[in-house]
């Protein structure tokens, strides 16, 4: 098993390679092995391009033109996620392995998405020999997000906020505080431009104002999102609707496009205005993910970040510490296991990086940064 894991991890490592690459698909990389030995490696190297099984095969076959089919077929082929078996942007997988008759086939974890779960392991287990299992949490932290998406069928779901060395987000007056550094508010920044949508309360609306673009970072501007029940923001041309993105306004009146902004009645699929916030926050969570929003930043306010807490609906949180006090104003978000989180320095503020236990064990001397 030693063996097994030593290879898995150089599946890892090449994995990572596609890192903000591959967009929605997967990090997966593949190695083959002959003899003990590693005689061609390949990973997915963008999205719509070739799957890491065909780009390690493709790699054998440049060195061994000759006889890299019967090289195949006395080697191992480590992948770290499931091969597929679907047409996609390209062919399955497990048709190619199995065309090649590969003399083992062993897989870090299986693929959650429905058109996969499964299908290859049991076609392979047919014709050759399949170890299932390899490092499965690693395999799962590296692809955090996909999981998350075809698990729960919502987006990944980070929580975002900066509060100061006493534990405050804001003070009492209107509009929002400086609290972060220059080099947090980049960060941010840079975080919003690798997130398909970010979201706000209405009363972070109403109160700040917030554009929440990338302006301090070059990248693209993620979707906005905000919660109006009521439609209150229809009274004001607020920045959150202005032409720089697309904006989703979540309520529960009206499904309607106008422009750039779309509005999302989240009482449907037996959701009421009787129904919990559990319910309701769930339900939206499921909408924007059928709205093509696979990962979400949650920026605030405090009440909608406790909602998340309380009600679990999480998978990282990211808070900046500063060193400033405020004394007096509104109290951050509260997350008791935070004092577990990972500290990073930024600027001269200490970013703390948690990800929640029901998805990945906080282990954090160990695994990849995706940050």
């Amino acid at each position: 098993m030693k063996n097994h894991e030593k290879f898995m991890k150089k599946c890892l490592d090449l994995a990572i390679l596609g890192l903000k690459k591959t967009l929605t698909n997967p990090l997966v990389g593949c190695v083959i092995v002959k003899n003990g030995k590693i005689i061609a490696t390949g990973y997915h190297e963008k999205y719509g391009g070739p799957h890491a099984e065909v780009n390690a095969i493709k790699n054998l076959k440049n060195q061994y033109p000759k006889n890299y089919k019967q090289i195949l077929s006395d080697s191992n082929l480590y992948v770290n996620l499931e091969p597929c078996a679907h047409f996609g942007k390209t062919p399955p997988c497990v048709e190619l392995l199995l065309k090649y008759q590969i003399k083992k086939v062993i897989i870090g974890t299986l693929d959650p998405f429905k058109e996969v779960k499964g299908k290859s392991i049991e076609k392979l287990k047919k014709h050759t020999q399949v170890i299932v299992g390899v490092l499965p949490e690693e395999c799962r932290k590296i692809n955090y997000n996909y999981f998350i998406n075809h698990e729960h069928k919502r987006p990944y779901i980070i929580l975002k906020w900066a509060e100061s060395k006493d534990g405050f987000i804001n003070n009492l007056k209107k509009g929002s505080t400086k609290i972060s550094c220059p080099e947090s508010t980049i960060l941010s920044h840079k975080w919003r431009s690798q997130v398909d949508g970010i979201m706000v309360g209405t009363n972070t609306v109403t109160c700040d104002n917030p554009e929440l673009t990338t302006r301090k970072y070059p990248g693209k501007n993620p979707i906005r999102i905000t919660i109006d029940r009521n439609n209150k923001l229809d009274s004001k041309d607020w920045n959150i609707k202005n032409k720089l993105s697309k904006t989703i306004i979540l309520n529960e009146k009206e499904n309607k496009v106008e422009k750039n902004i779309t509005y999302l009645n989240y009482l449907n699929n037996g959701i009421s205005n009787n129904s919990t916030n559990t319910e309701k926050l769930k339900n939206m969570m499921n909408m924007l993910y059928k709205n093509e929003i696979k990962s979400i930043l949650i920026e605030g306010g405090a009440i909608i970040i406790q909602n998340m807490i309380t009600l679990n609906l999480w998978d990282e949180a990211r808070c900046f510490r500063s060193e400033k006090k405020i004394t007096k104003g509104i109290k951050g978000p509260v997350l008791n296991c935070l004092k577990n989180a990972k500290k990073i320095n930024s600027g001269n503020d200490v970013l703390l990086i948690l990800y929640n236990n029901l998805f990945i064990k906080n282990n954090h001397s160990k695994g990849r940064s995706l940050i």
